[in-house]
């Protein structure tokens, strides 16, 4: 005689929702630190060379992040007023930015001593950053000026005028040292050449421009202002697409290292994540306060972000680690000390013959007990007393009808055990999968206890309880038919 199966339980899997190879890339940029300074973050900028420091403006200093630690390794206060744009030169050893007093500062970061002081601008300095070339300065101020300033000599080796209003952001090109961009107030974004010293060319934002960045291939330049972002070919000088993702103003651009994502910033609290090929949102990320600047490190496994309040966010990516090759086994003699040494982990040969384990006596749960033993009643209350998950208790009924004992389980009942039968029914009933076979029950209780309806007010209750549920579920069905067919109408009326 064999023993009984064990009845199955379907599972219902959730949907998994499959992310793209983006949105897994930057899930993995999880919180590291956060770092609260006492006024708000104005500016990020990165060292390209190891150990890959940044640099972070706040009020009247600069402060020099560890990577690795996530905390301050130095802090550079010699600024009398408040500090804006400290710009890391692509070695990590030299520092500059400008301030409230016109002047134009340079730092070596290792002594934090002043190399240089330069002045020439009449108003608050808020651009400062080093050229491609390392030997150059470029500011803009809120003189409605660019200059350029030689880092050797301290002097100033060219102005350039053109901009109606205050110059807030600037960019240089890796490929093209001797272009410069500037984005202003006046909702426009210039391009000069040192050379020439001339505007070579002007892209009409629409907006206070925030934020300006290029490609290293100095042929795209990206544009934030109010909640719009601009990719522009600067060659034929035309506006390839607009990006309006954000709710508020876009306040700071970056690209990653790789120059194949672009990053916004914005107001609204919202770091969002550009793919270049299409310009379309990959993933985004939401911060308690409105974002002011970011960027990530040239490694591509730290994404810092400054917000109004004062903190600096840190999200960390885990670098992969190298996984050591396995040696490969040789061959062993079967009967050899080595053969027996391999310990009882060690994996099976093509050639070895593995024994099954004796099958093990499978151990049923209760419910599955009493139907062995056709104790149907007490398997059902069972169930019901212990408010099981409601697939054992429609698993169990299917069981039921399926040996033709529905009525019998169902029938001679009293007020307190129809009670937990009717709730089952007035929770489930209406639910996709279980609609069917609970009808089933609900038709063969009110055929069972038709007669002494009006007796038990208890029972009368959970009664018109159950219609009035029924009832809603045939009004809200209904009221989706209607729909689909409202929406089937529209998208025929759409395709002729």
């Amino acid at each position: 005689m064999t023993d009984i199966k064990k009845l199955i339980v379907p599972q219902h899997h959730r949907i998994i929702v499959k992310h793209t190879p983006e949105q897994r890339y930057w899930k993995k940029f999880k919180f590291t630190a956060a770092v609260k300074e006492y006024s708000s973050i104005s500016h990020i900028s990165f060292s390209l060379a190891e150990p890959f420091h940044y640099a972070v403006t706040c009020g009247s200093k600069v402060n020099i992040y560890n990577r690795k630690t996530s905390q301050v390794e130095q802090s550079i206060t010699r600024f009398k007023k408040t500090a804006y744009s400290g710009f890391l030169r692509k070695d990590g050893k030299l520092l500059v930015a400008g301030d409230d007093d016109h002047v134009i500062q340079v730092f070596e970061v290792g002594t934090r001593s002043v190399l240089r002081q330069m002045s020439g601008h009449a108003r608050a300095v808020q651009l400062t950053r080093f050229d491609e070339s390392n030997t150059h300065i470029m500011s803009g101020s809120d003189d409605k000026t660019v200059r350029t300033w030689d880092l050797a000599t301290g002097e100033e080796v060219a102005c350039y005028t053109g901009h109606t209003d205050y110059v807030r952001c600037g960019a240089t090109v890796t490929s093209q040292h001797n272009l410069l961009i500037s984005g202003s107030y006046d909702h426009t974004v210039k391009l000069w050449d040192k050379r020439s010293r001339d505007c070579v060319g002007t892209l009409d934002h629409g907006n206070p421009v925030e934020s300006v960045v290029a490609l290293s291939t100095g042929t795209v330049v990206v544009t934030a202002g109010h909640n719009k972002i601009k990719v522009w070919d600067v060659k034929r000088g035309t506006l390839l697409t607009t990006i309006s993702n954000h709710q508020k103003t876009v306040s700071a651009l970056a690209f990653d290292s790789t120059n194949t994502r672009l990053l916004s910033g914005s107001l609204d609290h919202q770091v969002k994540m550009y793919e270049m090929l299409t310009y379309k949102v990959t993933h985004s990320i939401k911060y308690p306060a409105p974002i002011l600047c970011l960027g990530t490190t040239a490694d591509n496994t730290h994404l810092v972000v400054g917000c109004s309040d004062g903190i600096v966010n840190i999200r960390q990516r885990p670098t992969p680690k190298e996984v050591p090759t396995k040696r490969p086994l040789t061959s062993i003699h079967p009967g050899s000390l080595a053969f027996f040494a391999r310990g009882k982990n060690a994996p099976p040969r093509k050639t070895d013959v593995i024994a099954e384990n004796p099958s093990k006596k499978i151990k049923l749960p209760k419910y599955d007990l009493f139907l062995k033993r056709f104790q149907y009643c007490e398997a059902f209350d069972y169930i019901l007393k212990n408010k099981q998950n409601p697939e054992v208790v429609v698993t169990v009924l299917r069981e039921l009808f399926r040996r033709d004992t529905v009525k019998q389980v169902l029938s001679n009942r009293n007020e307190v055990t129809l009670k937990p039968i009717l709730n089952f029914l007035i929770n489930n009933i209406t639910h996709p999968r279980h609609c069917a076979i609970l009808s089933d029950v609900a038709h063969v209780l009110l055929d069972l206890y038709s007669t002494v309806i009006g007796l038990s007010p208890t029972i009368d209750k959970l009664l018109e309880k159950l219609n009035n549920r029924l009832k809603y579920e045939l009004r809200v069905q209904e009221q989706y038919f209607k729909l689909q067919g409202a929406i089937e109408c529209f998208f025929t009326a759409t395709q002729t």
